[in-house]
């Protein structure tokens, strides 16, 4: 089923993956520390830079790196490129529904990547999230395996991009 999202809803999405990706990384146990240090030097005065941000995690830990939840040996499903190629898909209208279906699901049960209840975006996301079918209020505990089987095909996508690019 092809999804209607508006542009500001799919902007809403990028941003709640984004955002569940550092999330992740400011709190991951093992690169934590190391990434509050990064997030300071990727705020300027125009604010919070999540390309310099990805840049520099990746550089340091590797593009491939997937955060940990404290306390868990639970995973972010996504490496920090695959996470940063799916918000730029999702806010650039090139995601497939597969995409969009993952990274609601990001959205819905990651935590960190929900907008503030009551907030600017909160509208868009509550109405993004029904039109494609997932009740916020329902927790997953199974969201992230479904998230890296949604996106088999997208993770050997961007696994091979990178690959050429190293050439």
């Amino acid at each position: 089923m092809p999804y209607r999202l508006t542009s500001a809803q799919r902007c809403v999405l990028a941003d709640c993956v984004r955002t569940g990706l550092v999330g992740w990384l400011i709190t991951c146990p093992v690169a934590g520390q190391r990434c509050r240090i990064l997030q300071a030097r990727a705020t300027s005065l125009l604010g919070f830079g999540f390309s310099r941000f990805t840049t520099m995690a990746a550089n340091h830990f590797g593009s491939e790196y997937r955060p940990r939840r404290p306390g868990s040996t639970a995973t972010f499903p996504l490496s920090i490129a695959e996470a940063a190629a799916l918000a730029n898909d999702v806010e650039l209208e090139m995601a497939g529904d597969d995409q969009i279906y993952a990274a609601a699901l990001i959205a819905t049960h990651s935590p960190y990547a929900q907008p503030e209840i009551k907030g600017r975006d909160w509208r868009a996301y509550v109405t993004m999230l029904g039109e494609i079918g997932i009740d916020p209020w329902t927790g997953d505990p199974t969201w992230s395996h479904e998230v890296r089987d949604l996106l088999r095909p997208f993770r050997r996508a961007v696994a091979a991009s990178r690959a050429i690019a190293a050439e």
